[in-house]
């Protein structure tokens, strides 16, 4: 069945048919649902690929993420969501290869970058015709935008003001992976604010932004009898398994020693005791991010794209 099939038993022109299957305003409620009934009668299915071919638009958004765990990109993601659907676009969310080979082959309107895997090379090629988005580096380029945590300043202000305020000395950082640019900003600033207040040495614990990692963190340095003050997690993961191996080992938090983190994510509300941290809002990011785009694919004036909200949360760990 084609179009042409659809408008002839509907007793409309090919354009009122196509204008009423794909939800055009200028239908006459009555003919539209005599074209919708033609078509469901005739079981004939719009081709979505020979349409995006003709109007070069698929409605759909990209966003292409270096993974699928965590509640950080949960949030994030609803919050792109709900503001496409409002939009009457489309989000299509991959991670890894499949990622450079839809960029590549411009299979979507515009895209949302939060994956430092994917070449510079593929996002330049891409925008060169489409808008992009980047979260996680700053790359110049025409149609490219760039929103981004301000990890370094706000871990730099948060332990500035918080080892002021408490006196810690003895401080350990766990870290995330090592080629995260996100965790080695974080990190940047925990060195800058600890030079700052001249304290010279402090431990650094490897891990992988998961809460099992924290955790052996924790574990280790009970084991290694090395509890310092405080320990600053580079996300609220990790921060989370650390809590949980001083509880299962009664080391009081925080008389015997403060943890704090990174993300605001939900479940810190739920630690014992509630975790200390540098509150992103996720969700009004994604929002954000989503609604900018569509403006700019719909060619209205765009208000400066902004980095997303950040707030110190004070709870009970320090």
């Amino acid at each position: 069945m084609t179009i042409k099939d659809v408008a002839k038993k509907a007793g409309v022109s090919i354009s009122t048919a196509s204008y009423a299957l794909n939800d055009r305003p200028n239908v006459h409620p009555q003919t539209r649902e005599r074209v919708l009934k033609a078509a469901e009668e005739l079981n004939y299915f719009p081709n979505a690929h020979a349409r995006n071919l003709k109007s070069q638009k698929s409605r759909n958004i990209g966003v292409f993420i270096n993974g699928f765990g965590g509640p950080i990109y949960s949030d994030l993601l609803e919050g792109i969501n709900l503001e496409l659907q409002k939009k009457n676009y489309n989000i299509i969310v991959s991670s890894g290869k499949s990622s450079s080979v839809m960029l590549r082959q411009r299979s979507v309107d515009a895209a949302i970058v939060f994956d430092e895997k994917i070449p510079n090379e593929d996002i330049i090629r891409f925008s060169r015709r489409q808008p992009i988005v980047v979260l996680d580096r700053v790359l110049q380029g025409e149609n490219i935008y760039s929103s981004m945590i301000e990890n370094e300043r706000l871990v730099y202000e948060f332990i500035l003001t918080i080892v002021k305020e408490k006196g810690y000395k003895n401080i350990t950082y766990v870290s995330g992976p090592k080629n995260s640019v996100y965790g080695m900003d974080r990190y940047k600033g925990f060195l800058k604010a600890l030079e700052e207040l001249n304290i010279k040495n402090h431990n650094f614990i490897q891990c992988d932004f998961t809460i099992n990692s924290g955790y052996e963190a924790g574990f280790n340095m009970i084991e290694n009898n090395q509890i310092p003050d405080l320990v600053y997690s580079a996300n609220d993961e990790m921060a989370i398994g650390v809590i949980k191996a001083f509880n299962e080992k009664n080391i009081e938090i925080p008389n015997r020693v403060a943890v704090a983190g990174f993300d605001g994510i939900y479940i810190t509300d739920y630690t014992t005791p509630k975790l200390t941290t540098i509150a992103i809002n996720y969700f009004e990011w994604g929002r954000q991010l989503a609604g900018f785009l569509t403006r700019v694919l719909n060619n209205i004036s765009v208000y400066p794209l902004v980095n997303p909200e950040a707030k110190v949360v004070i709870k009970e760990s320090v």
